[in-house]
């Protein structure tokens, strides 16, 4: 069966499921497409911690991933697993999981390795590679919500400013791209707003 074999809502032992994994090692050039197309399926134990597990995921997708940068997500509901927890304790999640069969469990880069991969791109990256950074992040934000959360709370608003400071009109176009598709998340509204490097020079632009 290409579906989950099991029922989460039952204290089974076992979660069987598809496994794809998401190239992401480089924020800026990630696909949207989990591979490969044809899933093979994994069975997980319920009762064993993630991390001691995902070794095994790992290697039968030979995913390209440093394994201690791995994080598991949920493709339904984009949630993103707790390692540390066994799939017992995170049984919430799973609801709906088997109401398609093509629902998979996506090995990807953990939120915080990949924003500090953008901070550090941004802060090392002048003339056109620059530019090509911060015209990506708009689209980086759009594609996972979850990336503005972990974004604003690791300083990257610092960071975008800093650019921001130090830039000709066209970069800081590219910028406000950027906080305006931050400030579509509440997380990401909430950010800015208590931000005052960031509403200073939001500032600035109009004076």
């Amino acid at each position: 069966s290409q579906g989950s074999s099991q029922s989460c809502t039952g204290k089974m032992a076992t979660f069987t499921c598809r496994v794809q994994f998401l190239d992401d090692t480089d924020p800026f050039s990630s696909t949207n497409f989990p591979e490969p197309t044809r899933p093979p399926t994994h069975t997980f134990n319920m009762y064993i911690p993630l991390i001691e597990q995902i070794g095994t995921v790992h290697t039968l997708l030979r995913a390209p991933h440093k394994i201690e940068d791995c994080a598991l997500q949920i493709s339904h509901n984009g949630t993103y697993l707790d390692l540390d927890s066994t799939l017992d304790e995170q049984r919430e999640y799973l609801e709906g999981f088997e109401d398609s069969r093509k629902n998979s469990m996506i090995l990807r880069t953990q939120l915080s390795v990949r924003v500090h991969a953008c901070i550090e791109k941004l802060l090392n990256s002048s003339g056109r590679e620059l530019r090509r950074a911060l015209f990506s992040l708009k689209q980086i934000f759009q594609d996972d919500k979850d990336l503005v959360h972990e974004f604003v709370n690791s300083e990257g608003l610092t960071c975008l400013i800093k650019v921001g400071a130090e830039a000709d009109q066209n970069y800081q176009n590219y910028i406000l791209r950027a906080l305006g598709q931050v400030m579509l998340y509440v997380d990401g509204m909430n950010g800015v707003i208590n931000h005052n490097e960031t509403i200073q020079w939001l500032y600035s632009l109009i004076s």
